[in-house]
């Protein structure tokens, strides 16, 4: 059971490849405001040394455009039902392509398929994400399945939210293969507008897997305020403390995992364009 818990958490480390396009396939929900007077131009984060600062760009009718990142400057190309990551110019022949049942702008796809290309040869169908929604119209589920690969461990990701629109639990648990559950749950928020409030649909652009070893940016993109932290069937435990600018937005993160060795303390950094 722990090797399973552990095993599905971070099998996002290896879709690295695809980030964006295993994670881009929930809907249009109710719990993020569809506008707001701030967003995003940099999120820059310094994880495990890392530095890798996320550049954010806009179409002229506010829609989101473009996103990029180091080491290979990456741009993904999107469009009303796909969403393109491109195969990087150094080392890699690697590409992906995802297609949605509905528009990734206004609609709320109920599937999205996964396309992956690897030195030339496309193996169609490798993901297949289906999506359904509680009375309010709210991301609910998430059900991954692998039809191409028979002995992969499918998982369904059940999302539960507070009275205040915030995310409150994630609980995965075994669609096919070895059963095991996994709930992870919220602490707390602000009652702040959280960076991505601006970006309509930001949960379907996030750059993070439904599966990611970081649930953090899943409670961020389906939530209304900030999240506080997070504990459960998950080590490490973190809390997060926000410094916000005039307008009530973050403009750091300071972020604090805990686990059994010890604790561990990086920052995440966001720049604006607010109206």
């Amino acid at each position: 059971m722990k090797k399973m818990k552990k095993n599905i958490l971070n099998a996002a480390l290896l879709l690295c490849i695809f980030i964006f396009s295993a994670c881009d396939k929930s809907s249009t929900s109710p719990s993020t405001p569809a506008t707001g007077k701030c967003k995003p131009l940099t999120e820059s984060s310094n994880f495990n040394g890392g530095n890798v600062t996320y550049t954010y760009t806009y179409n002229t009718d506010g829609t989101i455009a473009n996103v990029k990142y180091p080491p290979y400057n990456m741009g993904i190309k999107y469009t009303g039902t796909s969403l393109t990551y491109p195969a990087r110019t150094t080392g890699f022949t690697d590409s992906s392509n995802t297609g949605y049942s509905g528009n990734i702008y206004t609609g709320s796809p109920t599937t999205a398929t996964l396309f992956l290309t690897i030195d030339g040869i496309t193996i169609r169908n490798y993901m297949v994400f289906t999506f359904s929604y509680d009375s309010k119209g709210r991301l609910a589920k998430v059900i991954q399945t692998t039809p191409n690969i028979t002995t992969d461990a499918e998982y369904q990701l059940t999302i539960i939210y507070n009275d205040q629109d915030n995310v409150s639990q994630l609980k995965y648990e075994s669609y096919n293969g070895p059963a095991f559950v996994v709930a992870i749950n919220a602490t707390g928020y602000d009652n702040k507008p959280s960076p991505y409030t601006g970006i309509k649909n930001w949960h379907l652009f996030m750059h993070a897997a439904w599966n990611n070893y970081d649930p953090a940016p899943i409670f961020a993109a389906l939530s209304k305020n900030n999240p506080l932290g997070f504990n459960g069937d998950i080590s490490p435990t973190r809390t997060m403390a926000y410094t916000y600018n005039d307008k009530g937005y973050p403009v750091k993160r300071v972020n604090t995992n805990t686990n059994s060795s010890g604790t561990y303390t990086f920052e995440e950094i966001y720049t604006y364009q607010c109206e």
